[in-house]
Formats: C-alpha cells, sequence, structure tokens
C-alpha cells in the first residue's frame, strides 16, 4: 500500500510572496491546522468513514500506516510543502522530524458524540 506524495497542485512566487493551490478535486468538511514540537507523535489510530489530506507547510514527518483490514504497512517522510491522503480503515501515525506546522482537511467534520476515531497503534 505505497502512499504517493502530493506537492501543490499550482504555485506562484513573485514579488508579493508566495500562494499555493495545495490540492484540488478533494472534497472537505473541516480544515485544521497546528504547530508540532520535533518529537511529537500525532495518530495511532483509524477512521471508518473520514478520508484525510495532511500537507505539511514547514518542516519535517515520518509517516506511517498500516491498513487494519490486511496488515499491510507503509512508511516515508514528508518535507514541506508535501502531503498525503490518508484513507479509512488506514491507521496513521505522523512523528515529527523537526518543529513543523501543517494543514489537515477531512472529509467528515469531528463529531464528539460519533468521534469516528478507533485507537490502533502503529509502530513509531
Amino acid at each position: 500500500m505505497a502512499h504517493e506524495i502530493l506537492r501543490p497542485t499550482f504555485e506562484r512566487r513573485d514579488n508579493r510572496g508566495l500562494f499555493c493551490e495545495i490540492v484540488n478535486g478533494f472534497s472537505f468538511s473541516a480544515a485544521s491546522r497546528g504547530r508540532m514540537s520535533a518529537g511529537a507523535v500525532m495518530g495511532n489510530h483509524f477512521h471508518k468513514k473520514t478520508r484525510i489530506f495532511f500537507f505539511l507547510v514547514s518542516g519535517s514527518a515520518t509517516v506511517r500506516t498500516v491498513d487494519v483490514a490486511t496488515g499491510a504497512t507503509d512508511a516515508f517522510q514528508l518535507s514541506e510543502g508535501e502531503g498525503v491522503y490518508l484513507e479509512p480503515g488506514e491507521s496513521h501515525s505522523i512523528r515529527y522530524e523537526s518543529e513543523s506546522e501543517f494543514v489537515m482537511l477531512k472529509s467528515l467534520p469531528y463529531d464528539p458524540k460519533e468521534p469516528d476515531t478507533y485507537e490502533y497503534p502503529v509502530e513509531n
């Protein structure tokens, strides 16, 4: 289950600064952003319904995944300006190798009454 690492679909740099379209063709219901310290780990869970697009604005991270149905695994590095889709039924952990900022788009919003988050440790 190899993951495709995605880069912005459009980028413009000029005297005003930088403009990036980080993804297109993905309908989402929730957007989150965050900043994590070097060594921090997020995830170790999967979603049954929610599809995620995870994008590193700055920094670097190691992503590990396991398909909870088949046991298939993947591990890869993300650097600044790269993103990846995390699919339903795919447990994921993200270990930040340096201080990093990220954007996460989710196909479904978080609902505390029905969180669609299931613990499933992924080797870090």
